[in-house]
């Protein structure tokens, strides 16, 4: 074995007992977080919306985990509520830093993303974002991302954003209220009632939200009349027969 992965291998293993051995476990303890919760509530809020933020803001892949663990936290509601603002907000951050400073680079970095999304956003508008963020097949950062790239209105893409975010934000966040419950990793604690729905809920609502889609989208097309042809032409066209 190469001497740098020993040396690699010696540092994280001294790392991880330090760390144990310093009582850092306590920071893997769900209710450490809950209780600094309790004794500084906004200053709590405050730091974890600042996190949530600056994380979407980035657009590292964090919008989940921080969902669910704002339901731990601060349960369904409140996570909930700092989730989807939270993510809104950095994803117009995200879409300003394409749009105005990294435009070229995200252009080259996703050729073919770009293509799909403007082709979209042409042909369905803000719906075309709502169901994107319904059902992510572009994961929410690179989305964000590829919206800067697109002439889309900033308040259209905040409003579809968080419209479109919210029922999976509250699955993640119920979820998350639900593992906040649990006091030990025991049979007992977790096939709970509470959260076995919440585990269903995280594995239906993709084919959920995929049917709700095609349902509007149908109900759409229905609604665009037929195209006719020139009434000149089609009086001259009656005329002669």
């Amino acid at each position: 074995m190469p001497v740098k992965k020993l040396a690699l291998g010696a540092l994280i293993a001294t790392v991880v007992f330090l760390y144990f051995a310093g009582g850092g476990d306590k920071y893997l303890r769900i209710d450490f977080y809950q209780d600094i919760y309790a004794q500084s509530p906004v200053a709590t809020i405050a730091v974890f919306f600042t996190i949530f933020l600056v994380g979407t803001g980035c657009s590292l892949p964090v919008t989940g985990v921080l969902s669910v663990l704002s339901g731990i936290v601060f349960g369904t509601f409140t996570g909930f509520f700092i989730s989807s603002i939270a993510s809104t907000l950095g994803g117009t951050v995200a879409l300003y830093s394409s749009r105005y400073l990294f435009h070229d680079l995200i252009k080259r970095r996703f050729p073919g993303h770009i293509g799909m999304v403007n082709k979209g956003i042409e042909k369905e508008g803000a719906f075309y974002l709502f169901g994107l963020r319904m059902i992510p097949v572009i994961p929410f950062g690179v989305l964000n991302l590829l919206m800067g790239l697109t002439s889309m209105r900033v308040p259209v893409f905040m409003l579809a954003t968080l419209c479109g975010m919210v029922p999976v934000l509250v699955i993640l966040s119920y979820t998350g209220s639900q593992l906040g419950h649990i006091d030990s990793f025991t049979v007992a604690s977790i096939f709970t009632p509470g959260l076995i729905l919440a585990l269903t809920l995280l594995g239906s609502f993709p084919f959920l939200a995929k049917a709700v889609i095609g349902i509007i989208r149908r109900l759409s097309a229905k609604k665009v009349p037929p195209e006719h042809d020139d009434p000149d032409q089609v009086r001259s066209g009656k005329g002669q027969s």
